[in-house]
């Protein structure tokens, strides 16, 4: 399980493995992730779902990978690229900000960029689809919506079809209320 503290070491670790072998890599993170690492809201995420970004060496990143797996007792697993199923191709730059370099210090050997809100936001309201995910999803896009100061289902939609670039599944669309209502 990661908390902030624990992934911000676990990239820092990676920065500087990638570094030792001559490679840098920029990854792109996503949902909980990306919530952890962007907001200080005590929320913490097995694992960590990103994608390496085009023209960079991901098979290189799995050695990597498993260095520091080894390093801090974790599954093998721990960064995968799982979400990469749900992103479309060619994402767009703006739906991203650079969180940072590691190591933090000198030169770096990762670069991380982060899901920016609206697309976290975007990316959970397709997940509500899937019913059998539990509330996790469900809390994080209410914790979005609500850092995104969107109060209605018009701006809910808007923002889906402005990432999705199409309209909401009716089941997506049937779950938005719930996104609005605390404790629905």
């Amino acid at each position: 399980m990661f908390d902030k503290a624990r992934l911000i070491e676990a990239l820092e670790r990676l920065g500087k493995d990638l570094l030792a072998r001559g490679l840098f890599i920029e990854l792109a993170v996503y949902r909980g992730s990306a919530i952890v690492l962007q907001f200080d809201w005590g929320r913490s995420t097995e694992y960590v779902d990103a994608v390496v970004s085009e023209g960079y060496d991901e098979h290189a990143l799995g050695v990597s990978v498993a260095v520091v797996a080894r390093q801090m007792g974790l599954e093998g697993d721990w960064l995968n690229n799982a979400v990469g199923m749900y992103t479309p191709l060619g994402e767009n730059d703006d739906l991203f900000d650079v969180l940072g370099n590691y190591p933090m210090t000198g030169t770096p050997g990762l670069r991380v960029l982060t899901a920016k809100p609206q697309y976290l936001l975007a990316m959970k309201l397709q997940a509500l689809r899937n019913i059998d995910r539990g509330d996790k999803d469900l809390d994080d896009a209410r914790a979005l919506a609500s850092h995104l100061a969107i109060d209605n289902e018009g701006e809910l939609r808007a923002l889906y079809v402005s990432i999705h670039g199409e309209e909401p599944h009716w089941e997506e669309l049937s779950r938005f209320r719930s996104v609005l209502v605390k404790g629905a």
